[in-house]
């Protein structure tokens, strides 16, 4: 019988750790390639189809899902090298040579990183598949389609090749280096008890004497353990975080898009388009159903960084009382600045208009006016009305006519919006790109984007969270499986001191406490600082929190009930074992 026909059978054997190594790999990268063909997206991504508010939340979790593939896949291939180790132990007691078992070990990870980066592709394409159904279909988001993108494949296939070209050579060398008798004994091997076992025993004596054989099963492999519970309490402070920041972000969506839209509908007479009678306009939102209570129309100048406003107009409609002299002019912000976003209220001190006039500056203020619009500057100065006649004079190109509406419900004006919209389209007789600079916009749309936002947001979160929970559950469980068989041992060892069956499964049930839970709570715990900080740009930041510690205690209940059930087959597995 060859060393091959050795490999065949040890594959045969234990087909469960090449099984849990594949699903490994496969997790990891199929959620990154999901993530990457969503984020390669060009419908998806193209601020003019999906409103940024809404593409922008992708970037976290793909990043995330990179960092995730990178620390993940190094820790399932040192789990399952280190299930083998016994093995190419007695291999080499055998006679076989490192150079055998260099190639062999190099051939069975090629087949399984090969198989499980196909299934990957595959997975992730079907993951972005339902992605995309889902946000279509279900949040209504219009305008996207799933799309072909090799990019994202390429981005995949080369970052899972290089993480695990390294990972295979790091501890495939240390596997080489270690000595026969090491290897015969890595299944056996226990550690030092470590400091954290000593202060326990320091400070609760009398627990940590009653509970010596449960922890005798978790004071093994304590280095192996260790990374393990940093990445999977990272994992659990990105889920946790992940809900407080939805439970934030969603209303404040809403809030900001009502607090930027005081006015029900809004569009701007400039540049010849949109030139449209005022009563037609109103007829045809009256026909539609919708009412409306007030319009106001002020005078406005625009060039390519500023609009300019007469301050007397502004006074009137806007309630302001703002004093502006003849050669001066007030900075406008119109910014929200407890929206949680930054924003630029650095202030002009002077410009200089035509004829070499210049203006200087009197200070600013922050305020909301009227709703943004693609047909407005960036910036708005308020000037003195005799220069804002100069203005027009030298410019009459550039003098347009603002129109503001209130309804008497806004809620229900969407038909009429879409309305007016057709209407001021055929008028203006432009094309599609040109149009989209003169758009009416509207407190009702921007309303339901937001809603689309949170609807997105909540799904996004939704889905990640539901892969990082299981990711983490993969991370410990394929450390438990790599120590079944010394568990086993251990637990026939029990069985010959007379312990029932019901005992082994107390202490088994015992150890998987102290393997899941403490990543579960740690993990909770980390999330409130960045939660409370994150969050508290919308004065939410103990709400984050509130709802970091509402989804822990929900996780970690599921996880109490789920550890009972897995602790039983665990210990169905030593009895099979035990009859072996």
């Amino acid at each position: 019988m060859t060393f091959y026909d050795i490999s065949k059978k040890m594959l045969r054997a234990d087909f469960s750790k090449y099984r849990l190594y594949f699903m490994c790999n496969l997790s990891g990268t199929a959620l990154f390639c999901c993530f990457a063909i969503i984020f390669s997206n060009r419908t998806f991504m193209n601020g003019e189809i999906v409103n940024s508010s809404i593409s922008n939340n992708i970037y976290l979790p793909s990043f995330l899902s990179a960092v995730f593939l990178i620390l993940f896949l190094p820790v399932s291939c040192q789990a399952f090298l280190a299930s083998r180790k016994q093995e190419y132990g007695v291999m080499f007691s055998l006679g076989m040579s490192r150079k055998e078992a260099f190639r062999n070990l190099l051939f069975e990870n090629i087949v399984i990183s090969v198989l499980a980066l196909a299934a990957a592709l595959a997975a992730g394409t079907v993951l972005s598949f339902l992605f995309f159904a889902v946000i279509v279909y279900g949040i209504d988001i219009k305008g996207v389609q799933w799309q072909f993108c090799l990019e994202a494949y390429k981005i995949t296939v080369i970052l899972y090749t290089a993480v695990m070209a390294v990972t295979f050579a790091l501890n495939v060398v240390k596997l080489m280096r270690d000595k026969i008798g090491t290897l015969l004994k890595a299944q056996y091997r226990s550690e030092k008890e470590g400091r954290l076992f000593t202060i326990l025993c320091r400070l609760a004596p009398g627990y940590m004497n009653r509970h010596l054989l449960e922890w005798s099963f978790v004071r093994r492999h304590k280095k192996e353990w260790s990374l393990r519970y940093i990445l999977a309490a990272f994992m659990i402070a990105v889920s946790v975080l992940t809900t407080g920041s939805c439970v934030t972000l969603c209303p404040a969506f809403l809030q900001d898009a009502k607090s930027y839209s005081p006015y029900d509908m809004v569009y701007s007479e400039i540049y010849g388009m949109n030139q449209v009678p005022l009563q037609n306009v109103i007829h045809i939102l009256e026909e539609s159903g919708t009412v409306v209570e007030q319009v106001i129309q002020i005078p406005y100048i625009r060039d390519d960084s500023f609009n300019y406003l007469p301050v007397t107009e502004v006074n009137r409609y806007f309630g302001c009382n703002y004093q502006i002299q003849e050669g001066k002019f007030l900075n406008l912000f119109q910014y929200d600045l407890e929206d949680g976003y930054k924003h630029d209220t650095q202030p002009v001190s002077a410009v200089i208009l035509s004829g070499d006039k210049k203006l200087r500056s009197v200070g600013s203020d922050v305020r909301i006016l009227f709703n943004q619009n693609l047909s407005f500057a960036d910036k708005t100065l308020i000037v003195n009305d005799s220069d804002f006649e100069k203005l027009s004079s030298d410019t009459m190109d550039s003098v347009g006519l603002v129109n503001l509406f209130r309804f008497e419900q806004w809620e229900n004006s969407y038909e009429g919006i879409c309305a007016v919209k057709e209407y001021l389209r055929d008028s203006n007789q432009a094309d599609e790109e040109e149009q989209r600079y003169y758009e009416l916009s509207s407190k009702v749309e921007r309303c339901q984007d937001a809603e689309k936002s949170g609807q997105f947001l909540l799904f996004l979160m939704v889905f990640v969270t539901g892969i990082m929970l299981a990711a983490e559950f993969l991370l410990i469980h394929s450390r438990i499986q790599a120590e079944r068989e010394e568990n086993s041992r251990a637990v026939c060892s029990l069985w010959l001191f007379g312990m029932a069956d019901r005992e082994v499964v107390r202490c088994l049930r015992y150890k998987n406490f102290l393997r899941f839970l403490p990543p579960l709570i740690v993990g909770t715990f980390l999330s409130f600082l960045p939660s409370y900080y994150l969050n508290e740009s919308y004065g939410m930041g103990m709400r984050g929190i509130l709802a970091g510690i509402v989804f822990g205690m929900i996780i970690t209940a599921g996880t109490v009930a789920a550890i009972y059930r897995y602790s039983e087959k665990e210990g169905e597995h030593c009895v099979i074992k035990r009859g072996i």
